[in-house]
């Protein structure tokens, strides 16, 4: 079979990807599993390659694989990015603009895949606001297409036998992929070693199963796949560890639909799904700005809004099918499309290294959007834990507890307390006893956060045991349940005969600071209003609550973060001269000069 001929079916079966995808993304209810149609486009890569490399490398013919690719994949996605570049230039903050290029320039190059493992998580929230995270997918694809023509010459040169080499292959990344997935799911999901199993499987189909299923089984065969696909969209969702053993559903369902070989279905001969089909990849390509530009903008996802997102990304997708994919994959027009992806690489460069192009501002602003932060000072991974790590990690932080510490315990609100307090208590034996998104709350679950309530449980077993001087706890207080586990977490410090003191909200901005900053200026007083706090957190609801727990603990002293950062009006937002700093460099976190400023400030009340 060649692959040169082009196939109803397979077109059919990247419609129903590109639209699981796309619907999902857009939150249509039950299509609450339509991630897995980018494991359904990994199998039709597969596929495809496999009976292109088969013929091609058999007539020497790799390098004319590669060009093909290349102009197949880039021009379209040149034509995104650099329509974002264009945007983001007049849209987003100065950070954002950095991190769009840094973005961009990881998906032109196709290594996206392995620096979004670094940087963010699919299913996590912060990466709503990457325009580009889709792009994950065509990083993992183009390194199958760099080294799977390699890995077929050098099976053929040492006269392995294909099939079984590529058995064994499939085997390989397979139980890598459910081994090492339940212990570092975002790595295994970002990484091309991991999903290869996905497009071998469809390599399978080209080199041994396509074309021998009989044709009166074919309608049956293709139903059957496409039945485990839509089981797979309606039944999965981002709660399910993924990737894992679920994931041989999809991939299961498009295999046995492309070996069905069957073009003569209704269904497969729909028109709408043919030309849905025709554009996946440019929908595919554009369908994900559209929703991160709907977020950005604060745009509810409600009918009318969603259906003209997909509306809107649709209207993309066409323009870039009919002006760049299809005329620009043309074998002539190689020079221009390397010229401009280069070129293109080069700008987002020069954006990233002159930090979102900060050159545009003097002064005081300037030192504002150059300003990067680093926490290293909170000591992550040591004395701040990470999601996935436990209690047991603490003994890796050099901090001892004994009954002359000063303990610090909560979240990233209680770690970002420690450049100050080194600064402004020199030799005091600080213990900090701190944890990604976990409040010092005994006894509460968090669904975040597994390890969450284990360490808790044994941070406070060795306070009581070590019986230090002064306890401080600080949190994130808007996202834990402390009206319920504040006062008896106090109770036993209390009982225990430990001092306690409480660190209330921190102001938490609608925007990152130095972007409200940004946005808004800066007047001679460096403050901004309260009113561009996020209302949605009721951090002044929430501190009359902590007051009012506080008062009834017999041993616990309350701080307020408002109170020392804020006045009625307006908030202090900067810190320093020369270079000028901002007080939080996100929405809520202190900067090391912000939290030295603020521990300076609450000096006295802390002695």
């Amino acid at each position: 079979m060649s692959y040169k001929k082009f196939r109803l079916d397979i077109n059919c079966l990247r419609a129903f990807a590109v639209l699981s995808v796309v619907l999902y993304h857009f939150g249509v209810p039950y299509v609450s599993g339509g991630f897995i149609g980018v494991d359904v486009f990994f199998v039709i890569s597969g596929f495809l390659m496999t009976g292109i490399v088969l013929e091609r490398v058999d007539h020497k013919g790799v390098l004319d694989f590669y060009i093909a690719r290349f102009q197949r994949i880039v021009p379209a996605l040149v034509f995104v990015i650099l329509a974002l570049m264009i945007l983001g230039l007049f849209i987003l903050s100065t950070s954002e603009y950095e991190i769009l290029s840094k973005n961009a320039t990881a998906s032109l190059l196709f290594y996206s895949n392995k620096y979004y493992a670094t940087h963010s998580s699919y299913f996590d929230s912060s990466s709503e606001s990457n325009f580009l995270l889709h792009t994950w997918s065509l990083s993992v694809e183009w390194k199958f297409y760099l080294l799977f023509p390699i890995i077929v010459i050098l099976i053929k040169k040492v006269r392995l036998p294909l099939i079984p080499s590529l058995v064994f292959l499939w085997i390989i990344s397979f139980v890598a992929m459910v081994l090492l997935s339940k212990h570092n799911q975002t790595d295994v999901f970002y990484s091309f070693s991991t999903s290869a199993w996905e497009m071998i499987s469809g390599g399978f189909v080209y080199a041994y199963g396509a074309s021998k299923a009989q044709d009166k089984k074919r309608p049956a065969l293709a139903y059957f796949g496409i039945t485990l696909i839509i089981i797979s969209i309606l039944a999965l969702n981002s709660k399910d560890l993924w990737p894992g053993a679920y994931t041989l559903l999809p991939v299961l369902g498009a295999a046995i639909f492309i070996i069905a070989n069957n073009q003569e279905s209704r269904l497969i001969r729909n028109r709408t799904l043919q030309f849905i089909g025709k554009i996946s990849y440019s929908w595919y390509l554009w369908h994900w700005p559209v929703i991160v530009l709907m977020r950005y903008y604060n745009v509810s996802f409600n009918i009318v809004n969603t259906l003209l997102g997909i509306a809107t990304s649709l209207c993309f997708a066409l323009i870039s099918f009919y002006l760049i994919e299809t005329p620009f994959k043309n074998r002539s027009k190689i020079r221009a499309n390397f010229i401009w992806s280069l070129s293109l690489v080069t700008a987002c460069v020069f954006v990233s290294l002159n930090h979102g192009m900060s050159f545009r501002f003097n002064g005081e602003m300037k030192d504002i959007v150059n300003y990067r932060f680093n926490n290293k000072n909170w000591r992550p991974g040591t004395c701040f834990l990470n999601p996935d790590q436990d209690y047991k990690q603490f003994e890796k932080c050099p901090d001892k507890m004994t009954s002359n510490s000063v303990v610090v315990w909560g979240d990233s609100h209680a770690a970002h307390l420690m450049p100050g307090l080194h600064i402004n208590f020199e030799g005091v034996n600080f213990t900090q006893r701190t944890s990604s998104l976990c409040g010092p709350l005994l006894g509460a679950e968090n669904s975040q956060r597994p390890f969450c309530k284990n360490i808790n449980t044994n941070v406070l077993n060795e306070i009581i045991s070590a019986k230090p001087r002064l306890v401080v706890l600080s949190a994130f207080w808007s996202q834990y349940p402390f009206e319920k586990y504040l006062a008896d977490t106090l109770k036993v410090l209390h009982d225990s005969g430990i001092r306690t003191i409480v660190i209330g909200p921190f102001p938490f901005w609608q925007e990152p600071l130095p972007k409200e900053i940004e946005k808004n200026g800066l007047n001679a007083q460096r403050t901004l209003p309260v009113e561009l706090l996020e209302s949605k957190k009721h951090l002044f609801e929430n501190e009359m609550k902590l007051k009012e727990i506080i008062s009834q603990s017999g041993n616990a002293k309350f701080i307020s973060a408002l109170n020392t950062l804020c006045n009625h009006a307006t908030c202090n937002v900067t810190v320093g001269d020369s270079p000028v700093k901002p007080m939080q460099w996100d929405n809520a976190h202190l900067t090391d000069s912000g939290s030295v400023w603020f521990i300076n400030k609450i000096k006295n009340e802390l002695d």
